[in-house]
């Protein structure tokens, strides 16, 4: 068995979840989910909740005599040598009938370690694991998992055939826990600045100049008010907040991606299927953190420099873009 503990809001958990499946793929073994974070958790962001029953997962809940098992807190000497023994002696088809012993794996970094797929079964994931290179092996499996569970509403279904009818970039705008939380905005991920994005939708439209920019964010409006491109765009606001999950269908039906340095749109740039697609992306990932996250963006993904990037001498204000408007 391989537990994942889940933990922070929907894009870090898909990540949580997708280095299990891996994981527990390379064991032969089950994945079950951790999900005691979300019971004990003292956060400010209201989107911080488990969330991912709205894909085609199956979802295995870890029992808290399992967890403490994998941690390692129940077992005496002589349980832990003869599960130990019976593994060595080749009976390792026998070695699960008696406890396994815990490995409570918490890495201690960002980046990828390829000593990742030597975890033996019976380890407990506890880490971020943000990076693409912790699930290459099982990305088509993945891709069936992380397909969505939910029928579409009606005008989120009009919205998708929008999307579909030609060619369309997805630009998405984190705002929220990166604004207002003195730990996301001044010591972790900073906020993204207007000259990011002219930049960004710019390299995008020199190869695709008629597509249609599909504008998303957890507040749209201001969006709206301060943000105008050139050419065709669309503020999408066919999604309740509750359903975070059809913003990012939404998003990953696109053709190219614009993402925010935020994991959600990460993962709607990584779920889109369009042949060609290309992938603009904030570098660096972080503003000001002490994480490695030199294996964050793929390769493959064109790299922009942020621009300006809040500071902690910068107050923390709502506004994201200053200057004057720029009509369509």
């Amino acid at each position: 068995m391989i537990i994942t503990r889940l933990f922070c809001g929907l894009g870090n958990q898909m990540f949580q979840y997708a280095a299990g499946l891996a994981l527990a793929h390379r064991r032969r073994t089950v994945l079950k989910l951790d999900v005691s974070w979300f019971h004990e958790k003292n956060s400010e962001a209201a989107h911080e909740s488990y969330s991912l029953s709205c894909f085609n997962i199956t979802e295995q809940f870890a029992t808290d005599d399992e967890l403490d098992r994998h941690r390692g807190l129940q077992l005496n000497r002589s349980e832990m040598w003869a599960g130990r023994i019976a593994r060595k002696v080749g009976l390792a088809r026998y070695a699960h009938l008696l406890p396994l012993g815990g490995h409570w794996h918490i890495p201690s970094t960002f980046a990828f370690d390829p000593r990742f797929f030597d975890l033996p079964d019976g380890t407990l994931l506890d880490g971020s694991f943000q990076s693409e290179k912790f699930f290459t092996p099982v990305a088509d499996l993945l891709r069936s998992h992380l397909s969505f569970r939910y029928p579409l509403t009606p005008a989120v279904a009009a919205m998708a055939a929008r999307i579909a009818s030609g060619p369309s970039i997805a630009v998405h705008f984190r705002r929220g826990d990166t604004v207002f939380m003195k730990n996301y905005n001044r010591e972790g991920m900073g906020v993204l600045q207007s000259d990011y994005y002219e930049t960004a939708i710019g390299r995008i439209r020199e190869r695709w100049p008629g597509a249609t920019l599909y504008l998303f964010s957890d507040d749209i409006d201001l969006i709206e008010r301060e943000f105008h491109p050139s050419g065709p765009h669309v503020f999408v606001k066919v999604t309740q907040p509750w359903n975070a999950y059809d913003e990012l269908r939404l998003m990953s039906l696109c053709d190219h991606f614009v993402i925010a340095n935020s994991t959600f749109s990460w993962w709607a740039a990584w779920l889109g299927a369009s042949p060609g697609k290309m992938v603009v992306c904030p570098e660096p990932w972080f503003a000001n953190s002490r994480h490695d996250a030199r294996d964050v963006l793929p390769e493959r993904w064109l790299r922009i420099g942020r621009g300006t990037i809040t500071s902690p001498e910068q107050p923390v204000v709502p506004r994201v873009f200053s200057g004057p408007s720029r009509e369509p």
